[in-house]
């Protein structure tokens, strides 16, 4: 029998890259904005900013009972240029998705997890690093490394993972409003994350933080 295991934004990048590469080993349940129209996927359409959802999509697992052998987390979004550039609903915007929908769902879903479920965050590097032009992304990605590594040490029936991968080579950056020398970077891979995942998953890797 399959496990279940549910994924945050899985419409591009990566994260549609990891919901097609586990489809035949998982029941997949995806929430995103976007709609992936993956027959075989169950999807939630739902903004995770929108808090007051969160409530109502628990109540759907409790009546059908539902139960998570993995969430995996990886809903942000970004503002590369100056910290005076961006307007207060972006920098709202910010904060609320990388950090509190993180945390507002997973304790709302505490009680669909299976014992020794993999709660994996797909983070950054850049949650270790100080860097310009990025001041209240990489807050946010500070925080959320410091939540996870502080969910690890209470809920001892759980595993919790944070994957710090490099850049993705991805269309990530196109919109940055600064100039960027992507060639002096190195790159994670999809498939490098990938791996790690289903790693994760099958119990081969066990360390809390993987940089990549």
């Amino acid at each position: 029998m399959k496990k279940n295991i549910l994924i945050t934004w899985t419409s591009k990048w990566i994260w549609n890259h990891i919901v097609l590469s586990l489809k035949d080993d998982f029941n997949v349940f995806a929430i995103s904005r976007t709609k992936i129209s993956e027959k075989w996927v169950r999807e939630f359409n739902i903004d995770l900013t929108n808090f007051w959802v969160f409530d109502n999509l628990v109540k759907i697992f409790e009546q059908e009972e539902v139960k998570f052998d993995g969430i995996i987390l990886n809903a942000w979004v970004w503002f590369f240029g100056s910290f005076y550039e961006a307007s207060d609903e972006e920098y709202l915007n910010i904060i609320n998705l990388n950090l509190t929908s993180n945390i507002l769902l997973l304790k709302r879903f505490e009680k669909y997890l299976n014992k020794k479920a993999k709660i994996i965050f797909i983070w950054s590097i850049i949650g270790k690093k100080f860097m310009k032009h990025s001041a209240v992304y990489q807050a946010s990605k500070f925080a959320l490394r410091w939540f996870a590594g502080a969910l690890k040490n209470e809920l001892k029936w759980i595993w919790v993972h944070i994957i710090n991968p490099k850049i993705v080579d991805t269309t990530f950056h196109d919109n940055s409003k600064i100039p960027l020398n992507l060639e002096t970077f190195k790159y994670t891979s999809k498939d490098e994350i990938l791996e790690v995942v289903k790693n994760i998953l099958s119990k081969e890797e066990t360390r809390f933080e993987i940089d990549l």
